[in-house]
């Protein structure tokens, strides 16, 4: 702890009236005038010094290398000096201080440094109080107001911290410190530093920020690493443009009773372990709450409801059991950690790095849930199993709408998702089935392949009766096994409506419509391709990269470039049966039309099955031995606004759509994209088709 101290000093006052000064005595000194040098201006080398600036500067001419007041000893430490009512500007260090002890620095201002305002180095219980610390930075380094080196029981107390560093760069700002502990930072306003506010690293343990105002920084508000036991309490952290507060691996923070506003993000986590956060109101973040962990202890914390997020609660659960979470509840982000049979439903989750995480846990049912501007929507990690979710939201999610990872057991239904680079990404999960899955509109860097489903890792997943269009590389992209894709529409994607890049694979009665590239890409062996209609994609229907023994049949292929293979001795099945089973009653293959309808099985000879007489060769070990003709091929489930079949868009199409609804028959086309088929749909087909005739019209 500091001490201040009044040891014996010389009663003479000596006058400091040229520079350089040295100071090799105790004593009080004092400044008569503004002096100016251009290098290291005044040198203290010895205990019980008083140096009384009397209002006055020492000024530099930022000569690298300079020091405006240099204290420091090689030997024994030295003890009790007192600087007061000075200003120091325009130096390369304002203030240097090394292997010194029980001093302080008192209404002292240092202004417009290039390297660092005050430089502490190996020095104890050292207190700076009412002093401003501006402008100090420079175009290189970047500066500091303070810097704190490998020192302990460091004071700052309301003093004025504002102009430090420089804008772009991370390693400048405010106050630093590096391997430093148990200091203290009370009262200070430290804003408007184009660099970070204060910065912890590197063993900077027990460092208490108390009642300051931490504004307006270009950086983080606050940011400590690798250090333990910080304590930040009752403070303003307000307009900082990245974080309010980040912690990166961090043990035991103590955040209390702080005011968090308008950054980037509130309060960010990053391997930090056991925190303990209370009574904090955070409000107006881009992202509140922000959390990230590789095991799960980085999740566990002690959390209480206190805190609020825009003015709803930040819910924490560990180790809870039967629990049911609504609308009362009203929170505005949810971590849960091993719990189990939890229920969470009707709520709406936004501007948070989640809106629900859940670790560990097991027997969760989330429905009815809206997932809006968060980092991702659902977070799920760390062997969670048996989760049930039912009609839930996810739009405009900076990574994910639903991101997956180490989930078992799980089953989808009604899940939609837009406006995110990724709508949902799922890794290293197993037995997982997806149903009524409507994701569009996914967009983000080319390099990362934003993709409406991707399957990563995965093992034993069904997608089923699910739309995926508007993506700015794949509707699924999935390099997953015991992949079962069925009566799913992929349409209008960037690149292609599938890529599969392993197997085996069951792909069936699916509609690959309109994609940029390719409708289906499939790398992998012994795989189902049966019944799928791929029609109208830009460059080919399907490409088939090194795949071998595949099982391809039943499919209609509608484009100008209906395969690739990429292999000429790829040898794969494309009937039903293989051409010595004539009384198979499925020998069929595919049907291989074109845009103009004039492709080989729309002019071919037709037999008294009705399939094409003569083979359609791919190539020697690639021959559809039976051609379908349109008589017998699959109707596949694809957006179509011609229901009857007439050639012709109108006023029927919609009544007999009507009929099929009101029958409750279910392979029927989400035309409002609601996840139902209902009235609605109706409705909906009814203004496509008016607004088609009146487009053909005019």
């Amino acid at each position: 702890m500091f001490h201040e101290q009044n040891n014996s000093f010389k009663n003479d006052n000596n006058e400091i009236s040229v520079l350089p000064f040295q100071i090799t005595q105790s004593g009080v000194y004092s400044l008569n005038s503004n002096l100016i040098l251009n290098n290291t201006a005044i040198t203290i080398t010895s205990s019980n010094v008083i140096i009384d600036g009397q209002g006055h500067s020492i000024s530099g001419n930022l000569t690298p290398g300079s020091v405006g007041i240099l204290i420091y000893s090689e030997k024994s430490e030295l003890t009790n000096v007192t600087i007061r009512n000075i200003t120091v500007q325009e130096f390369d260090i304002g203030i240097k201080l090394q292997n010194v002890s029980q001093s302080q620095y008192i209404e002292s201002d240092v202004l417009s440094n290039l390297r660092s305002g005050f430089m502490i180095e190996s020095s104890n219980s050292i207190k700076i109080s009412e002093g401003k610390i501006k402008n100090n930075r420079n175009d290189i380094t970047g500066g500091y107001g303070i810097q704190i080196l490998n020192s302990h029981h460091i004071i700052v107390n309301n003093s004025l911290v504002t102009g430090n560093g420089k804008s772009g760069k991370p390693n400048s700002g405010g106050i630093t410190f590096l391997e430093s502990t148990y200091s203290d930072l009370i009262k200070c306003q430290i804003i408007s530093n184009p660099g970070f506010g204060i910065k912890g690293d590197s063993k900077s343990d027990y460092l208490t920020i108390s009642e300051c105002d931490i504004v307006g920084n270009s950086g983080d508000g606050i940011i400590i690493s690798n250090s333990r036991d910080p304590t930040i309490q009752k403070c303003t952290i307000n307009k900082n443009k990245e974080s309010g507060i980040e912690f990166s691996h961090v043990m035991h923070p103590s955040v209390t009773g702080n005011q968090i506003s308008s950054g980037m993000m509130g309060i960010s986590l990053s391997e930090t372990s056991d925190m303990v956060l209370s009574y904090n109101k955070l409000s107006n973040n881009r992202i509140g709450f922000d959390i990230s962990a590789s095991k799960i202890q980085y999740l566990s914390h002690q959390i209480s409801s206190s805190n609020t997020i825009d003015s709803r609660k930040l819910l924490y659960l560990n180790n809870e059991q039967n629990k049911t979470i609504g609308p009362s509840d009203n929170p505005s982000f949810i971590l849960a950690v091993n719990c189990s049979n939890i229920s969470i439903s009707e709520i709406v989750l936004s501007k948070n790095c989640a809106g629900i995480i859940l670790a560990g846990c097991q027997n969760i049912s989330l429905s009815d849930i809206s997932f809006l501007e968060n980092g991702i929507g659902l977070w799920t990690l760390f062997n969670t199993t048996g989760l049930t979710c039912t009609r839930l939201h996810a739009e405009r999610n900076l990574v994910s709408g639903y991101y997956l990872s180490q989930t078992h057991q799980f089953q989808l239904q009604n899940l939609y998702a837009q406006d995110s680079p990724s709508g949902m990404y799922i890794q290293k999960s197993d037995d997982g089935y997806a149903e009524k899955i409507f994701i569009t509109s996914i967009s983000g860097l080319k390099n990362r392949m934003p993709s409406g489903i991707t399957l990563s890792g995965c093992n034993n997943f069904t997608i089923t009766q699910s739309q995926i269009s508007q993506c700015s590389y794949a509707g699924l992209l999935s390099d997953s096994t015991n992949l079962n894709v069925s009566r799913n529409v992929f349409s209008e994607n960037s690149y292609a409506g599938s890529v599969i890049l392993s197997g085996p694979v069951k792909i069936l009665k699916n509609s690959y419509l309109k994609n940029e590239n390719s409708g289906l890409i499939v790398r992998g062996n012994n795989s189902e391709i049966l019944e799928n209609t791929i029609s109208d994609n830009t460059i080919q229907g399907l490409l088939l990269l090194n795949g071998h023994r595949n099982f391809i049949a039943g499919n209609v292929f509608k484009n100008i470039k209906n395969y690739e293979l990429s292999s000429d001795a790829a040898l794969n099945n494309w009937n039903y049966s293989p051409e010595s089973s004539l009384d198979s009653t499925r020998k069929g293959g595919n049907f291989w039309s074109d845009p103009d309808g004039e492709g080989y099985s729309d002019l071919c000879s037709v037999d008294a099955m009705g399939y094409c007489i003569d083979p359609y060769i791919i190539n020697a070990e690639n021959i559809d031995y039976h051609p379908l003709t349109f008589n017998n091929t699959w109707k596949s489930l694809y957006l179509t606004t011609d229901i009857n079949q007439n050639g012709r868009e109108e006023l029927q199409d919609v009544v007999l759509y009507m009929k099929k609804v009101t029958a409750g028959e279910e392979e029927l086309f989400d035309y409002s994209g609601d996840g139902k088929i209902n009235l609605n749909d109706v409705v909906a087909l009814f203004k496509i088709i008016s607004q088609k005739q009146s487009n053909n019209f005019s």
